[in-house]
């Protein structure tokens, strides 16, 4: 079982970078051929489609596992033209390394380095690997943008509302109006960002679709097979609770308090449609949306940081054993019958699901 956060989808990513970069080679050595013959000079298409698309393949492996797995955490949290010239810099070096330091010691007498750097050639490499970090790096901030959904923007999936059985986790901050006022607006709002970059990771590795912010909660959707599967919905909020255990001396330090959050989980059919025109947006309607927050704000008087509806625990239960507790059957604000709610306390070597 592969037990580090995120590898999966990690490696996902590098091999969709490597299978998009291979595209784009076999693209470029078509007009690379088509320009060379209209130049007058003959030769075969397929050499220059296999060094193509080897180069593409090896890089992509290399460039791209090396942005995925090192360079992305890093650079992330920077705007992306100030990101884009740290990576054109760093693809300077590799290109100068690769195209000019490299051919120069194997073969001394087709130029020497300087003269490969300041070629047309060498420049015609730098510009065209620089592109096509600077439009991969566009794309992995496109989709965390818009989270791990964020292909069905682009599909049409959502186009014509459609029906379908989703988890809802409803994640807020304990205290936040106390926080708030201690804090002020200005270290407020900055203490919120930092939290939610810090559980971001943990929502995506689950692979829950954030669906909204509001102040200082998040509301996050999982299609229901795909929640379900190692059970991912609740192992989401385990990991998020042990990250911010983890990071609690950080916050204590800068902010003065270790902050927690209350999550109510509930599942049920919702309509999924697009609206707007100039800003799409995603939209859940039904029931099951507004239970799951009731359940979330039961939290409190319950004394526990997480509710279950018992409808969803005896999904998961499927995937297998849960430290599950019975809270009891609870009246939830503006509904008339009472649902049976249960908590997860813990599950031991918690990792995230992949």
């Amino acid at each position: 079982m592969i037990d580090h956060p995120g590898l999966m989808l990690r490696i996902v990513r590098t091999l969709g970078i490597t299978l998009a970069w291979t595209v784009v080679a076999a693209v470029s050595a078509v007009f690379e051929h088509q320009a060379l013959s209209a130049a007058g000079v003959v030769e075969p298409l397929s050499p220059r489609m296999l060094d193509h698309l080897i180069e593409a393949v090896g890089a992509g492996l290399l460039g791209g596992g090396l942005y995925i797995f090192v360079l992305r955490d890093r650079l992330r949290h920077l705007p992306y033209f100030p990101a884009v010239s740290v990576m054109a810099l760093l693809v300077y070096v590799i290109i100068g390394a690769w195209k000019a330091a490299w051919p120069a010691w194997q073969d001394p007498l087709g130029g020497s380095f300087t003269d490969r750097m300041l070629s047309l050639q060498w420049l015609g490499h730098y510009l065209y690997w620089t592109a096509l970090m600077g439009g991969t790096m566009l794309m992995v901030r496109l989709s965390d943008q818009y989270g791990n959904g964020g292909i069905a923007h682009l599909d049409g999936r959502y186009f014509k509302p459609k029906q379908e059985l989703r988890i809802f986790m409803f994640l807020d901050m304990r205290s936040s109006t106390m926080i708030a006022e201690e804090l002020g607006h200005a270290r407020y709002f900055q203490l919120i960002n930092e939290l939610f970059q810090d559980i971001t990771d943990p929502i995506v590795h689950s692979r829950g679709e954030i669906y909204q912010y509001v102040g200082d909660e998040i509301s996050v959707s999982w299609p229901l097979r795909k929640g379900i599967k190692k059970q991912r919905c609740i192992r989401c909020f385990l990991d998020i609770r042990a990250k911010l255990r983890k990071r609690g001396p950080y916050y204590r330090d800068r902010y003065g308090i270790k902050p927690t959050f209350k999550a109510g989980f509930h599942y049920g059919e919702v309509t999924t449609g697009e609206v707007g025109l100039v800003k799409k947006e995603r939209i859940f309607s039904g029931d099951v949306v507004n239970t799951a927050a009731r359940i979330q704000e039961s939290c409190n008087a319950n004394q526990v940081d997480n509710l279950i509806s018992k409808e969803l625990l005896d999904l998961l239960l499927q995937e297998g054993p849960l430290p599950a507790r019975e809270i009891g059957s609870i009246a939830l604000k503006g509904k008339r019958s009472t649902m049976s709610l249960w908590t997860i306390e813990s599950i031991a070597g918690d990792t995230t699901a992949q």
